[in-house]
């Protein structure tokens, strides 16, 4: 972040100078998708300067995505410059909902320049960077929104792959290392393109490793040119990627991290996954905490399937409107069963038990189904709801939300239990004491009306905090 402070800090030139020196950075480093938003006054704005000498900016872009005014810095004069650039402007207030429009595209890299303090003495600041794949509070589709990282080798016409994907909404993490061979030699880049189809990308980072790889080739035969993607060239060390994975997924043992994470054999997949993690901290070192520790896919457990054959099939499809067999038999009722069965279906393991074992729940919950699908319909989307807990970016309204999903859960475990299945003792006993916390500690009617950027109010029941009641009392005196 030195050079963004250096160019932030140049008092002798102009706001527009600075806006433009930025859009250049960030293009140079993101590509040519990155959008810089600055804090101006009371609002978010764009600029652009096209004319004979110069063309940089997306103002005239956002305004017609956005359907706002494209202007003037001054409409007095005609002429489009760097010290009167055209300009498309949202109101700060506002700036969440245009901010959703824009990454709902699935296109941009979000520079969110924000400012501080009184005039004369406005500071401005990275707030926050949100790409495709970084994106974690503005996401409108219960499917995964996976972030990619590919490192590919070339030898001799032969190609290795090291994969690795985080959805940060999720904390899940999953990685593979693939290798073709004499035989087959670009299998490793087919296997790349089917990871990517099978697991929702939607951005991706690639390193070349070897300077053979001709880049545009690569990038058309992996089909990248319908997703956001970047080029990385920084390469890390054996030290520095155990320390980024010591830190990421709070390892504490005596052996290193790489051994800890079963990946020691899997050098490819150690370095795409250190990138990968470099790249989410750049954009926002918050949503990275706490992750859940990788898994290793390998090609044991799950049934091979090539040649993109699950599009060939019309399993999946990147074009919306086509209809899917994953459109025709998903009728499941949560945002987290939307997920795995998306996962199931484009993963069919090998493993006769347990799918003997999946068999056998689903004959037994058949008969009921309409009872069980009355309560999974009320439960909400724990998984993401856990992450935000993790990074403590819960909202007060969503504590409503995790309220009304465990009453929920405890009906459907009565129902499970009376269709036959076993349910551990345990499930009832913590979800019933954490149901008893939440109505104890929390106001819920209260914390329906707030996130976290409008709290105005207490949201604890009397009695849990003292001092926040005084102040309370004191404020209702003074009114």
């Amino acid at each position: 972040m030195d050079k963004i402070t250096e160019i932030l800090s140049q008092k002798k030139k102009l706001l527009t100078e600075i806006y433009f020196d930025l859009q250049l950075y960030f293009e140079e480093k993101y590509g040519k998708d990155a959008l810089v938003l600055m804090e101006i006054g009371t609002f978010f704005e764009v600029y652009e300067v096209n004319n004979d000498e110069m063309k940089v900016g997306k103002a005239k872009e956002i305004a017609e995505l956005l359907n706002i005014q494209l202007t003037r810095k001054s409409k007095a004069i005609l002429e489009n410059s760097v010290s009167n650039p055209l300009l498309a402007g949202v109101p700060a207030v506002s700036i969440d909902r245009y901010l959703a429009r824009l990454i709902g595209t699935k296109k941009y890299t979000i520079i969110v320049i924000k400012q501080k303090g009184e005039m004369p003495n406005i500071k401005r600041y990275v707030s926050n960077i949100i790409s495709p794949g970084t994106n974690f509070e503005y996401l409108s589709e219960p499917s995964e929104n996976n972030i990619v990282s590919l490192l590919i080798d070339e030898n001799v016409g032969i190609y290795s792959v090291g994969y690795s994907a985080i959805d940060v909404s999720t904390g899940k993490t999953i990685c593979n290392e693939i290798h073709s061979t004499r035989d087959d030699k670009t299998y490793a880049l087919d296997e790349a393109f089917n990871l990517l189809q099978t697991y929702s990308t939607s951005e991706v980072i690639i390193t070349l490793d070897s300077k053979e790889i001709d880049k545009e080739w690569l990038v058309h035969y992996l089909e990248l040119e319908s997703l956001h993607y970047s080029v990385n060239t920084k390469h890390f060390k054996i030290q520095f990627q155990n320390e980024l994975f010591t830190r990421v997924f709070n390892i504490n043992s005596f052996l290193s991290s790489i051994e800890f994470l079963d990946l020691e054999r899997h050098p490819y997949t150690t370095e795409s996954l250190a990138v990968l993690i470099d790249f989410i901290i750049e954009h926002d070192e918050s949503i990275i905490e706490k992750m859940n520790k990788p898994q290793f896919l390998g090609n044991n457990r799950y049934m091979y399937i090539g040649n993109n054959a699950m599009e060939q099939l019309s399993v999946i499809s990147r074009d919306p409107s086509d209809i899917t067999l994953l459109d025709l038999i998903d009728k499941t009722s949560t945002a987290f069963g939307k997920r795995l069965l998306k996962e199931r279906l484009l993963n069919p393991i090998c493993d006769k038990e347990l799918l003997e074992e999946r068999y056998n729940l689903t004959e037994l919950l058949l008969p009921s189904i309409d009872r069980f699908e009355t309560h999974l319909k009320q439960i909400y989307d724990l998984e993401r709801i856990t992450r935000r807990i993790k990074l403590r970016k819960l909202h007060p309204v969503e504590l409503t939300y995790i309220s009304m999903s465990l009453e929920a859960v405890l009906k459907l475990l009565d129902d499970a239990q009376g269709n036959g299945l076993e349910i551990e003792s345990r499930l009832y006993d913590e979800t019933k004491e954490m149901l008893k916390v939440l109505d104890d500690t929390f106001d819920l009617d209260v914390c329906a009306r707030f996130r976290i950027e409008q709290i105005n109010d207490n949201l604890f029941k009397d009695g849990i905090y003292p001092a926040i009641d005084s102040i309370v009392k004191r404020q209702q005196k003074e009114v």
